[in-house]
C-alpha cells in the first residue's frame, strides 16, 4: 500500500460542535486549523473566495466572520483555506482548546 504524504502546514483537529455559514445555510465542519477548513457543501468554484461565518452549533451568534479560498471539492465536502487574520486565529485555537481540554499557551 502506497503512503500519502502529508502536505498541510498545520494538522487538523477535530472540529466538534462548529458550523459554517453561508448566506444562513448551515454547513457542518468536519475539520479545521488554523490555515483550513473541511466541511459539506459543494462549492464548485475552486480558487473562488468565499465570505462565511464560523460558528458554534449551540450557539449561531457566537461566530466570526473571514473569508475563505476553495482549494478543493470531492463529493459533498468542500476543503478551504482561510485568509487568516489574528480574531479568526484566537477563535479556532480557543475552540480546540475547549474541545481537547487543554489551555492553549497563546492565550497565558
Amino acid at each position: 500500500m502506497r503512503q500519502i504524504k502529508e502536505r498541510r502546514l498545520h494538522s487538523r483537529s477535530i472540529a466538534k460542535g462548529l458550523i459554517i455559514l453561508i448566506d444562513d445555510q448551515v454547513c457542518p465542519v468536519i475539520d479545521i486549523s488554523v490555515s483550513g477548513v473541511s466541511f459539506q457543501a459543494s462549492l464548485n468554484s475552486i480558487g473562488s473566495r468565499v465570505r462565511v461565518k464560523l460558528a458554534r452549533l449551540t450557539d449561531k451568534n457566537d461566530c466570526i466572520a473571514c473569508e475563505i479560498t476553495v482549494r478543493a471539492v470531492s463529493g459533498a465536502i468542500t476543503h478551504a483555506e482561510f485568509s487568516a487574520t489574528m480574531p479568526l486565529m484566537h477563535y479556532i485555537i480557543g475552540h480546540i482548546g475547549k474541545v481537547t481540554g487543554a489551555e492553549p499557551a497563546f492565550f497565558r
